[in-house]
């Protein structure tokens, strides 16, 4: 029973050392989007917000509208593409430790 005990444990272990060394990695990855040479978006793995690139020709009163569109739509492409990242690299970790998919646990 406790053989059982120590050997889950050290599975959590692993699986803690794996989530973190992928956490770190996501956070270091780069996915780049841009709506053509209006805007450019920067994210990394995590969802954050890297940079934002705004093409000084198009900043005008008569463009407000289209700008605002275009920044949703490119920021939620790039967040989008940052959780597919995200949710791959944490279906890694459970494939590679033979993990039972849980829903919410990654």
């Amino acid at each position: 029973m406790f053989e059982n005990l120590g050997n889950m444990m050290e599975m959590v272990k692993k699986v803690q050392q794996n989530v973190q060394s992928i956490q770190e990695q996501l956070r270091n990855e780069r996915i780049e989007v841009s709506s053509g040479d209006v805007i450019k978006v920067v994210v990394n793995g995590q969802q954050d917000i890297v940079a934002l690139e705004l093409n000084g020709k198009y900043l005008s009163p008569d463009n407000a509208a289209l700008l605002q569109d275009l920044l949703v739509a490119t920021l939620n492409s790039a967040m989008s593409k940052s959780r597919d990242l995200n949710q791959s690299a944490m279906n890694k970790i459970t494939t590679d430790l033979n993990l039972p998919k849980i829903p919410g646990l990654f």
